[in-house]
């Protein structure tokens, strides 16, 4: 039987299905790809709704957050990544072979829409997902450098907010960032697995004459790996 889903997250799919579809594509439609039910039985682990039951540790600095994690982390800079609509990227690699998955969340109707080297999202109201298979090797330590985007793919003010979910279904840390662009960095070091982060991007408030309301989740310098022993 499947575990049931956290209803933080469920929450959190239904406000957006019923948001604003402010696309960059343009398409309107439902076009994503759901990973497969392997990643969602990991991302939605035991149903615990919003409990902060395992000590997760924030780094607002690369250097830091690098010294505290162990030997052999998988980096990556998406140097390939080509502009435009993209279905989930997986990816298998540092000393463990972390199994991961790049998408814009479980109920997300559109894909990845992303910059030249880096990762964002289609439709306005998704988050950029990380998360790993519940068949592969878990991991402790996740990091990224995360910030808003306009509906050019430019950096823009706003905030960023960081969600990171454990194996077990709690959320082990949620935090916001005031970002100030693209160096603005956030890492998460757990003495328990992490079943992935989700990076959303809410529109600013109050609005501002003349400029867009609209944020778009970014991503970018993705770091997966162990807590250092």
């Amino acid at each position: 039987m499947r575990p049931a889903i956290p209803f933080a997250l469920l929450a959190f799919a239904a406000t957006a299905a019923n948001a604003a579809t402010t696309t960059r594509s343009g398409v309107s439609g439902p076009t994503a790809t759901t990973p497969a039910a392997p990643l969602l039985d990991r991302v939605f682990a035991s149903g615990v709704d919003s409990v902060r039951g395992t000590p997760v540790t924030v780094y607002t600095d690369r250097a830091a957050f690098l010294a505290a994690i162990a030997p052999g982390y998988a980096e990556h800079d998406f140097s390939e990544i080509e502009p435009g609509t993209a279905q989930p990227i997986t990816y298998t690699d540092g000393s463990d072979a972390w199994h991961y998955t790049i998408f814009t969340g479980v109920f997300a109707t559109h894909p990845l829409y992303n910059g030249p080297g880096f990762i964002s999202t289609d439709r306005v109201d998704d988050p950029v997902s990380v998360a790993t298979s519940i068949f592969d090797p878990p991991f402790s330590a996740i990091g990224a450098n995360v910030w808003p985007s306009d509906f050019s793919l430019q950096p823009t003010s706003g905030q960023v907010v960081v969600t990171v979910l454990m194996q077990d279904g709690t959320v082990g840390a949620t935090e916001t960032v005031d970002s100030n662009g693209p160096d603005d960095f956030r890492g998460f070091v757990a003495n328990a697995p992490i079943a992935g982060i989700f990076v959303d991007a809410p529109e600013i408030d109050p609005p501002v004459p003349g400029e867009s309301q609209d944020r778009w989740a970014t991503l970018d310098n993705l770091v997966i790996g162990s807590a250092a022993p």
